[in-house]
């Protein structure tokens, strides 16, 4: 087999893709790593929401991966930490094909497998929860192989460990992942496990991407106090630079049924972000809105893994949300 490695293939889901990084995969690129705390800056190198668009008529694919650390967790499966998908573009849709299953730091799996050699599209969805170090895709000798590059719309999206894709089976079901595939957006994440703060530090890197929207997911994150300090500076921060000062921000609120398993009073906190966002809009900011939670998980508490974490009918059932409620807000999307 012949294989392409990580300098060779265009990844989606990156942020200004031509500045130097320490790993090829991580979301932010090495200039910024001083400008945030480290503790984000470290969550930062993890791949979640990246993929890897191509072409092949091979019928055979094999990825080789190697990953900075074999981290675990009790309540999310090592695929989605830290295993790879592969979906097939046809019929106008992504159809899942298999997942890459990880054994330890350095893994290798056949990924895809057909009798048939002919053209095909693919996206490889690269782990969640850990740095990647290499990635090889290898093909057959006498099969060709290109990356698959499309100038799609861009949606950034601002948020939490639920954004980063805790705790998905794996990182094909992320809601941002869903979303990509089932719209004509790129969707670029900044989810950020346990400090998703609404920091305008974030929101200065924010304002540095060309995108069409941002979503701000944070607030599972943040407390009360958080929310009224936090949300105006980090619209100005974001409205502060001329990428980004027309752009639309939308703003989520908490879903209701956490107030069952965690000790904070969750309509009260949607209420101050809602009360945030009009003094924003008072003060002069334009294209700043709301998209509220009522039933966006579903209300048959099937949806998490610990009444917070999505697994994945949650992570399905709040990307619907997401797209409905977008759609509603009528700006172009």
């Amino acid at each position: 087999m012949k294989f392409f490695n990580s300098n060779s293939l265009i990844a989606q889901g990156l942020v200004e893709t031509k500045l130097a990084r320490e790993y090829p995969f991580q979301r932010i690129p090495d200039k910024y790593k001083n400008s945030v705390r480290q503790e984000l800056w470290k969550i930062s190198q993890n791949s979640a929401g990246v993929s890897i668009m191509f072409e092949t008529n091979s019928p055979k694919i094999v990825v080789h991966w190697k990953i900075l650390s074999d981290f675990k967790m009790n309540h999310m499966p090592n695929t989605g930490i830290k295993g790879l998908d592969l979906y097939e573009y046809k019929n106008n849709s992504w159809y899942y094909r298999s997942t890459g299953i990880p054994e330890g730091k350095s893994n290798k799996a056949v990924i895809f497998e057909n009798k048939k050699s002919k053209l095909r599209k693919f996206r490889l969805h690269l782990p969640l929860y850990v740095t990647l170090i290499d990635l090889k895709i290898g093909i057959n000798n006498d099969c060709n192989f290109s990356n698959y590059k499309t100038d799609l719309k861009t949606i950034v999206f601002y948020g939490t460990s639920i954004t980063q894709g805790g705790c998905a089976s794996r990182p094909g079901l992320a809601y941002t992942n869903i979303i990509s595939r089932r719209t004509e957006y790129n969707c670029i994440n900044f989810g950020f496990s346990g400090n998703g703060h609404l920091e305008p530090s974030v929101g200065s890197i924010l304002s540095n991407i060309k995108t069409n929207y941002y979503v701000i997911d944070c607030l599972p994150n943040v407390d009360m106090k958080s929310i009224e300090l936090n949300v105006i500076p980090l619209i100005e921060s974001i409205r502060s630079s001329k990428n980004s000062n027309d752009k639309p921000i939308i703003f989520v609120e908490q879903p209701e049924c956490h107030d069952d398993y965690i000790e904070e009073n969750i309509y009260e906190k949607n209420n101050i972000l809602k009360k945030e966002i009009l003094n924003a809009i008072n003060i002069g900011y334009k294209r700043i809105y709301l998209i509220e939670s009522e039933d966006c998980i579903g209300k048959d508490n099937e949806a998490t893994v610990d009444g917070v974490h999505y697994n994945d009918i949650g992570f399905k059932r709040f990307a619907e949300h997401l797209i409905i409620k977008l759609k509603k807000l009528k700006i172009d999307f």
